[in-house]
């Protein structure tokens, strides 16, 4: 019931806050841009693949981008933001001076996070399959079958959250552990700019570099490893290791 309790408080702190408002739009700015490019003919970034392959183009242009650039950086920032509501003017201390166990704070901050993430995968998925319906009102010549294949699309968003979730659990640790906001953000751009080449140079020579935390989520795209769901388990099991570790951690140290 404590960690109820926790929960609860916040989520109280998240009412209108930057940070809950990025949970759409966040999505919808990935959605709209791809949207805007398929809608441009006779240079249809849907038209290239040929008929009957809309939907599939439309989903890869969408979690390519999401996956490359916007979900590193969004798991940055809102984690960073979510640590700030108790880092400013070091809220950590009456928190902490409360008779509650520490690790609540922790576990109830990582599920908010984790919980806002899985919303925008949602919100990215009902976006691309709305875009779908409203794109041949505007290029006749894009024809997308039926029936929608929403369920795929889903599935394929929600396993590229699931594949983020340690490079989410890593950030979440940043955050807490580091007052900079600087810090958070700067870990999650650097991170996502290594995971950039790092996505680059495993589909070309294969290996380790495709492993990085921050380059998972785009092994959706590339179907590297064959076994996704392997991976999804390791890379769930490691959160949940760099989870407990920071947990751990945090319960440790002294707030100064």
């Amino acid at each position: 019931m404590t960690l109820v309790r926790v929960l609860h408080a916040e989520c109280l702190k998240l009412k209108r806050t930057v940070a809950l408002k990025m949970v759409a739009i966040a999505p919808a700015v990935v959605v709209l841009l791809v949207f805007f490019m398929a809608s441009q003919a006779p240079f249809s970034t849907v038209a290239r693949f040929g008929p009957h392959g809309e939907w599939a183009a439309l989903e890869r242009s969408n979690l390519r981008f999401w996956g490359f650039l916007m979900m590193p950086l969004y798991i940055a920032l809102q984690t960073a933001l979510l640590a700030g509501l108790d880092h400013n003017d070091n809220q950590w201390k009456s928190l902490c001076a409360r008779p509650v166990p520490r690790w609540t704070f922790y576990v109830a901050k990582l599920a908010v996070a984790l919980a806002m993430s899985l919303a925008s995968a949602l919100l990215l998925a009902a976006g691309i399959v709305i875009s779908g319906i409203l794109l041949p009102r505007i290029q006749p010549q894009l024809g997308f079958p039926s029936p929608v294949p929403w369920e795929a699309i889903a599935a394929d968003s929600m396993m590229m959250m699931g594949l983020g979730f340690l490079a989410l659990a890593i950030q979440h640790w940043v955050s807490l552990r580091w007052r900079s906001f600087s810090v958070a953000v700067g870990t999650g751009m650097v991170a996502t700019i290594t995971g950039i080449f790092a996505t680059a140079a495993g589909q070309q020579a294969g290996g380790w570099p495709q492993y990085f935390p921050w380059a998972l989520p785009m092994l959706v795209q590339s179907r590297l490893p064959h076994n996704l769901g392997l991976t999804l388990l390791l890379g769930g099991a490691a959160g949940v290791l760099v989870a407990a570790a920071g947990c751990l951690e945090f319960s440790r140290r002294e707030i100064q």
